[in-house]
């Protein structure tokens, strides 16, 4: 049965294969950067410095890197800070009056609300034309005031439109603008937004970055739907902000048939500049993401423009040579064909049959696990529910880990650790290529849809392995002479393993140095190799393949922090949002790393272990 079962899963490896090098070409096609400033920081530098001339800070940002200016929709408040409008409250407006000896206010003015003065030249009345509703007109010495009753926070945050001459002047640089709008409280508003949005479209206005955290119309599904393919029809991408579940976007994204691109946000500052640009490196190379929204809270302009010179420099000096700066593309859209799936399915239940029966030795278990998976895979192709390639996914993801480490090794053989090891290798790689052939398309490598199982991805192959070495080695391992440096050093070696173990995730906190050798790793290999992998899980496999020479039960007990290794190289690939090349590069690394380790485990192992410690022991039992 087992070769029939290793001829069905090469058969389905080869079949399969246009659906990896379609990822690849995919992937490898797209490689440009696009650095995006907010329009409202150039507001905030001129309104200080009114010397400053706009035209000339748009252009310095675009000799340091920058190819996109962000605009929002101006408000009141926006318009009373660039000096369009001056603005008063109903309070105000009566201090104004008692201090020239006027009338109070009458009604309807005496009613909470503000009083606008457009200065000349000013474009409030054709942005606020069709935005308030009950509006009237008063004069207050000689002076023309628009009145608009409501409360006053609710006026001042009233999205009116998009400013035209800003527009103008970025677009006549060569650089381009983004168009962000959020969902107003007030759905007309939002629909006006939405329209004058789709009326701009034009050359150099192709992108459109929601703002808050919900996407316009959210609570309305349909119309959410209808807005989504209105931006479709005229030509717009959006953008999926990293590290950001904003509601409604996969709804937008999919009715949009994937025009998405993936940006990753973070704060400039004078003193923070090698970190920015070494995050947004690694997010082009590691995560395909390929637009930068910068924002630079920085008073002073010429400290900004510093900071931005400074970290174009950076970028350049960092970025690799296969990237380009400039307007972010598209990924190229792609499925994988049905009957690429199902021949990966097939190939899936092969695999986890051939480690049912290795790890088990039970025949009629294996039977059933063809059965049960057979089922599933059936469920599949009727329904095409893409929860259950999800669910035959993570049976590979928790089960390939184990069988890499548990399979058959003739520890007589002349090249015995070398075979075992590089079968192990050979396994988890087999695995990986199966998850990666069912888990294929637009969707998984932009992160709109995601493998959901990496928590037990790495808690149930150690909790197997647990009971593993307990249930079959217990009796034999009481029964045992075990020294002690080697109770020690299983104990010390567990502990370091679920240490890494804990700080799986962003979340983990680093050790002192890490970050830093992390950093020469990264600018030596192009991709750091992952610590779980080449420092601990697969080194300790080869020293625990070593010590099944001569100590079986204690080389189980080993294999527990080991099987770390082979589970951290699967969840490498489980995170779809990597580029494959990144992942295979990576996991490369750590394959020859840990190797190398190990064999230096292996030494130690005998030089200390059999001439000093042993000497020890004699000393202390005598």
């Amino acid at each position: 049965m087992q070769k029939v079962l290793i001829g069905i899963i090469l058969a389905a490896m080869i079949l399969t294969i246009p659906s990896i090098y379609n990822r690849v070409q995919v992937e490898e096609s797209n490689k440009t950067v696009e650095t995006i400033v907010p329009y409202k920081y150039i507001m905030d530098w001129t309104i200080q410095d009114p010397e400053l001339d706009e035209e000339r800070i748009l252009s310095q940002l675009q000799e340091s890197g920058i190819d996109t200016i962000s605009l929002t929709p101006d408000t009141l408040r926006t318009l009373q800070q660039k000096g369009n409008v001056t603005i008063l409250d109903v309070a105000t407006m009566n201090e104004l009056l008692i201090f020239n000896k006027m009338e109070p206010l009458m009604h309807p003015f005496d009613k909470e609300g503000v009083f606008i003065y457009s200065n000349q030249n000013s474009s409030f009345n054709d942005l606020t034309r069709n935005v308030f509703e009950d509006t009237r007109q008063i004069t207050v010495g000689e002076v023309d005031y628009t009145y608009v009753p409501g409360k006053t926070g609710d006026i001042f945050g009233t999205p009116f439109g998009y400013d035209q001459d800003v527009i103008d002047a970025v677009l006549g640089t060569g650089m381009e603008i983004v168009l962000r709008i959020g969902d107003s409280p007030n759905t007309e508003d939002t629909e006006r937004l939405a329209n004058e949005l789709i009326e701009l479209k034009q050359p150099g206005i192709e992108k459109v970055l929601f703002s808050g955290q919900q996407l316009p119309f959210y609570t309305e599904p349909g119309k959410l739907k209808e807005f989504s393919t209105r931006l479709a029809e005229a030509g717009y991408s959006i953008f999926s902000i990293e590290f950001t579940d904003m509601k409604g976007f996969q709804t937008a994204a999919y009715t949009m048939d994937m025009d998405v691109i993936r940006l990753h946000s973070q704060i400039l500052s004078k003193d923070n500049v090698f970190d920015i640009a070494d995050k947004f490196t690694r997010g082009a190379k590691e995560r395909n993401i390929r637009a930068f929204f910068v924002n630079a809270p920085i008073s002073e302009y010429e400290e900004a423009h510093a900071a931005f010179r400074d970290l174009n420099n950076e970028i350049n000096t960092q970025l690799p040579a296969s990237f380009e700066r400039g307007p972010s593309k598209l990924f190229a859209a792609f499925t994988i064909p049905l009957w690429q799936i199902a021949v990966g399915l097939i190939g899936s239940i092969a695999f986890l049959a051939w480690a049912a029966q290795t790890i088990f030795g039970n025949r009629k278990l294996t039977i059933a696990a063809i059965i049960g998976l057979s089922l599933v895979a059936i469920a599949y192709l009727v329904t095409e529910m893409t929860l259950i390639l999800k669910f035959m996914a993570l049976g590979l993801a928790v089960t390939t880990p184990v069988f890499a480490v548990l399979l058959k090794k003739n520890t007589e053989s002349k090249y015995y650790l070398f075979a075992a090891y590089f079968k192990a290798v050979g396994i988890t790689l087999i695995g990986i290529w199966l998850i990666v052939v069912l888990l294929n398309g637009s969707p998984f490598i932009l992160g709109l849809d995601m493998f959901r199982g990496v928590t037990l991805v790495y808690v149930l192959p150690i909790t197997f392995m647990v009971l593993y070495a307990l249930w079959g080695n217990l009796k034999h391992l009481l029964k045992s002479h075990v020294i002690y440096w080697q109770v020690v050093l299983i104990v010390a070696i567990t502990g370091v393993g679920m240490f890494y173990l804990g700080r799986t995730g962003n979340d983990g906190i680093p050790i002192p140095y890490e970050l830093e050798f992390r950093v020469f790793l990264e600018d030596l290999l192009y991709v750091r190799p992952r610590t779980k992998e080449f420092l601990i899980g697969l080194p300790l496999f080869v020293l625990a393949l070593h010590i099944a020479k001569t100590h079986k039960a204690i080389s189980y007990f080993l294999l527990i922090p080991a099987v770390i290794g082979f589970l951290s190289m699967v969840n490498t690939f489980t995170h779809f949002h990597i580029p494959l090349s990144i992942s295979l590069l990576r996991t490369g690394y750590s394959v020859v790393f840990g190797l190398l380790i190990g064999l230096v485990l292996v030494f130690l192992y005998k030089w200390i272990g059999k001439k000093i410690i042993e000497k020890l022991n004699r000393r202390w039992q005598g």
